[in-house]
């Protein structure tokens, strides 16, 4: 079941975007998750002092309940490392290099026993990346990385003008037609985007702390979905729409919840609990972009992907 894997989630991006920043602010956030964080070196990463319990080796524990690990000499021992650990992580994050490619990379998430991928995100620098993507030695690298990217967070927006932003905006989605776009300044973005959620019950947004440009909305139904007709209706959200999760009742399998995960432009609907006595209710909550994003606008979108009466 998806509840009982973990996920994964690839951060990528060419030498100098910001993930490391992304990822500093992740470790050190209030988010109330376990992460188990691995990069490929612990030079970079400056985690405050008092939030370090334990430094043993390879590995940094945290007093939120977080670990760092280095990757070392290889990706899959580092995995085994945090799979062993006495608490396991509610989710892992993993630090591509500048000069790697997250897809192959995010083919671990795929693969490992107990894991799954629930997305890669790729941090681009909006002063450079033009410019590095067609440069005639790094170009191939850094267009294969936004290629990949299921969200792409476009970082310094603090050092663009407006124009220079919207500007850039549309040559990414040039560049990645399908491939949902995050604003950031020092890789800050709330929690809810950035990582995925493995409780299959949905964890209740009233909004986003500190970034007014991003809202969440909830939406709760106790008629059953069609499944092609919400597939249908997913794939029509607006790009607006960066991070979905909830649990949803269908028509086809009356018995049991299945989960949704959406990432960008990747989603997942597996199989979950079975509803066991409780009467199904889907409950989803939608993030993303304030000004594309209401109550009204999802639930006239679910609405229509609810199945007929028998």
């Amino acid at each position: 079941m998806t509840a009982s894997r973990i996920p994964v989630t690839v951060i990528g991006g060419y030498l100098g975007a910001g993930k490391t920043t992304l990822i500093n602010g992740l470790l050190a956030g209030s988010h109330g998750r376990r992460l188990a964080v691995l990069v490929n070196d612990f030079g970079a990463i400056d985690i405050d002092a008092r939030l370090i319990a334990a430094h043993d080796g390879d590995t940094i524990s945290l007093a939120n309940g977080c670990v760092c690990c280095t990757i070392a000499d290889a990706l899959g021992e580092a995995l085994d490392k945090v799979l062993a650990l006495p608490e396991a992580p509610e989710q892992i994050v993993i630090e591509a290099s500048g000069v790697a490619n997250p897809a192959k990379i995010a083919m671990y998430g795929q693969g490992w026993p107990g894991l799954r991928l629930d997305g890669i995100i790729t941090v681009v620098d909006g002063e450079n990346v033009s410019l590095r993507a067609d440069d005639k030695f790094v170009g191939t690298t850094v267009r294969q990385q936004l290629a990949a990217a299921d969200l792409l967070v476009l970082n310094k927006v603090d050092l663009l003008s407006p124009d220079e932003c919207e500007a850039i905006q549309r040559w990414l989605h040039e560049q990645a037609p399908d491939v949902r776009i995050a604003a950031a300044s020092f890789g800050d973005l709330p929690p809810t985007i950035l990582l995925g959620q493995i409780s299959a019950a949905p964890r209740q947004y009233s909004g986003l702390d500190r970034h007014d440009h991003y809202h969440a909305v909830s939406f709760e139904d106790a008629q059953a979905f069609d499944r092609r007709h919400l597939a249908a209706q997913i794939a029509a959200w607006p790009a607006g729409v960066l991070r979905a999760k909830g649990l949803i009742w269908l028509h086809d399998d009356p018995d049991h919840a299945y989960v949704l995960q959406l990432v960008g432009r990747r989603y997942s609907l597996e199989k979950g609990p079975a509803w066991a006595g409780e009467v199904p209710l889907s409950q989803i909550v939608v993030i993303g972009a304030r000004l594309e994003l209401n109550s009204e606008w999802l639930e006239v979108s679910l609405q229509s992907a609810r199945a007929a009466p028998d």
